[in-house]
C-alpha cells in the first residue's frame, strides 16, 4: 500500500491570481491527462483526464508519490529516468522506443504515451507530463498485427494452391497436347490405310467413295493437328484451319486443281473443338461437291470460301463457285446422296440453317450460333 506523505505545497502559490486561474484552467481544459510532480517526485497538480484516466480522485493523487501511477514490474526503473531527466530537463518524450504503461487503480496496466515539460515556478523546478491513453491505438495495432498474419496465411496458402493448381494444369495441357497428337496420328495412320486401298482400285467409280471418306478422315485430324499447334487446347483458329483443308482437298482432288483456282476470305476466329469439326466437315464436303460437279470438262474457274459475323453475331460460312450452276431440277437432297446427308446432319448438329442458290454458279451457305 501506498504511504501518502504531507501534501506538498502548491507549485502555483507563487502566481498572481489571475496567473494561477490562467494555468489552472489550461491544465483543465487539456484534452490530454496533465500531472505535475515536484523534485522529490511528488504528484502537485492533476486534471480530470487524469483522474478518468487512472481511476484515482484528485485528492487521492496529490500529494502521492509519483510511483503510485507506475506498474509494479517498472518501478525498479523509474527512479532512474526520474534521475535522467533532473540531470537534462528539456521537453521530450519518454521512454521514446519503448512500449510505456501506468498502473490503473484497479489493477490494471493502461498503455499511455507521455510527454515531459521542465516548469520552473518561484525558484522550483517541476516537471509537468501530458499522458495521453494509447489503449485504442495498441488495439488498432493488435487487430492490424493480427489481420496482417491472417493474410499472410491466407496469402501463403493461395500462393501454395495457386503452384498446385498451376501444376496441374501444365500437366493437363501437357496430356491434351499428347492426346491431340496422338489422335492426329491414328488418323494419318487410317488416311494412310485408305490410300493404300484406293491404290488397288482400278476403277474411278470404286475409288471416288474411297478419296470422300479419305478427306473427311484428314479433315477431323487437321483439327487435331491445329489445336496440336495452338496454345488454346479447345478452341480453333478456323481460318488457318480452312486454309489448309481447302488446300488439302485441292491436293486430294489432283485433277481439278489445276484450272480452279482457290480464293479464301476469312474473319479471324476460333471455334471451339465441338463446332470447329462439323464445320470442318461441311466446308470439306462442299469443296469437294465443287470440284467434282462445278467445272466440268476442265473448265476453269474459282472457288470462294469465306467465313464472317452476321450483325445479329452468329457465324455465316460459305462456299461459291462461279462454275455452271445447277440443273433446273435440281433440289438439295433429293437425290440423297451420302455428302448431302452428311452436310444435313452436322447442320442440325450446329442448330444452323443452310441455303443454297445458284445464279452465275452455285452458292452453299451455312449460318449457325457461335458458341462462348
Amino acid at each position: 500500500m501506498t504511504r501518502r506523505t504531507a501534501e506538498p505545497e502548491s507549485p502555483v502559490s507563487d502566481l498572481t491570481e489571475l496567473e494561477e486561474a490562467q494555468f489552472r484552467l489550461a491544465i483543465e481544459a487539456a484534452p490530454t491527462g496533465m500531472l505535475m510532480v515536484d523534485e522529490g517526485g511528488l504528484i502537485v497538480l492533476v486534471n480530470a483526464e487524469v483522474e478518468r484516466l487512472f481511476g484515482y480522485r484528485r485528492e487521492e493523487l496529490v500529494g502521492a508519490p509519483l510511483g503510485i501511477l507506475v506498474p509494479h514490474r517498472s518501478r525498479q526503473r523509474h527512479p532512474e529516468l526520474r534521475r535522467a531527466y533532473a540531470d537534462d530537463p528539456q521537453a521530450r518524450a519518454m521512454g521514446a522506443g519503448r512500449d510505456l504503461y501506468g498502473l490503473h487503480k484497479d489493477g490494471r496496466e493502461v498503455p499511455i504515451e507521455i510527454g515531459l515539460n521542465p516548469v520552473p515556478i518561484g525558484g522550483r523546478r517541476f516537471v509537468l507530463s501530458s499522458i495521453v491513453d494509447i489503449s485504442e491505438r495498441k488495439r488498432a495495432e493488435r487487430e492490424r498485427a493480427e489481420l496482417l498474419a491472417e493474410l499472410r496465411d491466407i496469402n501463403a496458402s493461395l500462393e501454395e494452391r495457386v503452384a498446385e493448381r498451376t501444376s496441374e494444369l501444365a500437366e493437363r495441357e501437357i496430356l491434351l497436347n499428347e492426346i491431340h497428337h496422338r489422335v492426329k496420328n491414328n488418323l494419318q495412320v487410317i488416311s494412310s490405310l485408305i490410300n493404300m486401298q484406293v491404290r488397288v482400285l482400278e476403277s474411278p467409280a470404286a475409288r471416288a467413295p474411297l478419296l470422300a471418306c479419305q478427306t473427311r478422315v484428314e479433315a477431323i485430324a487437321l483439327i487435331h493437328e491445329k489445336l496440336y499447334q495452338s496454345d488454346d487446347y479447345a478452341r480453333v483458329p478456323f481460318a488457318v484451319y480452312s486454309r489448309s483443308l481447302a488446300t488439302n482437298v485441292f491436293r486430294a482432288m489432283s485433277d481439278s486443281s489445276a484450272v480452279v483456282s482457290l480464293d479464301v476470305a476469312m474473319e479471324d476466329v476460333a471455334l471451339p473443338m465441338d463446332q470447329a469439326i462439323p464445320c470442318g466437315l461441311i466446308l470439306n464436303e462442299l469443296i469437294m461437291n465443287a470440284l467434282k460437279h462445278g467445272f466440268p470438262g476442265g473448265a476453269r474457274g474459282t472457288i470462294r470460301v469465306g467465313f464472317c459475323r452476321s450483325q445479329t453475331g452468329q457465324g455465316v460460312l460459305s462456299v461459291s463457285d462461279d462454275g455452271v450452276g445447277f440443273a433446273s431440277d435440281f433440289a438439295w437432297g433429293a437425290g440423297e446422296s451420302l455428302g448431302h446427308l452428311v452436310i444435313d446432319a452436322l447442320v442440325d448438329q450446329l442448330g444452323g440453317s443452310f441455303t443454297v442458290s445458284g445464279v452465275n454458279g452455285a452458292r452453299f451457305e451455312l449460318t449457325f450460333p457461335l458458341g462462348d
